[in-house]
C-alpha cells in the first residue's frame, strides 16, 4: 500500500514510509525465524548454517629472502633452496 501511494504521488514521505515498513517487516520476519529455530532445536549453533563457511586459501604467501612467493615457480625455488641448505 505504501509503495502504491509513492508510485502515484511521488512524495518523499511516502517513500520513507515504504522503506520503513519493509525494514520493519524484514526484522520481524527474521527475528521470528530465529526465535522459532532456537526454540525448536534448543541450540543457537543451528543458526550458523545461514552463514556460509569461509574458505581458506589453498596456499598462503610464503616469504623467502623478504619476497613473497606468489607463483608456484617461486615457491618451488624457495623450498628447493631451503631443502638444500638444510642438507649441509
Amino acid at each position: 500500500m505504501a509503495l502504491e501511494t509513492y508510485r502515484n504521488l511521488r512524495l518523499l514521505n511516502d517513500w520513507k514510509n515504504f522503506k520503513r515498513t519493509v525494514k520493519t517487516s524484514k526484522h520481524e520476519f527474521f527475528n521470528s525465524k530465529i526465535q522459532e529455530i532456537s526454540n525448536k532445536r534448543k541450540s543457537p549453533w543451528v543458526l550458523m548454517n545461514w552463514v556460509k563457511k569461509i574458505k581458506l586459501p589453498t596456499i598462503e604467501a610464503i616469504k623467502y629472502n623478504s619476497n613473497l612467493c606468489l607463483k608456484i615457480e617461486d615457491l618451488w625455488q624457495a623450498l628447493h633452496k631451503m631443502f638444500n641448505l638444510a642438507q649441509y
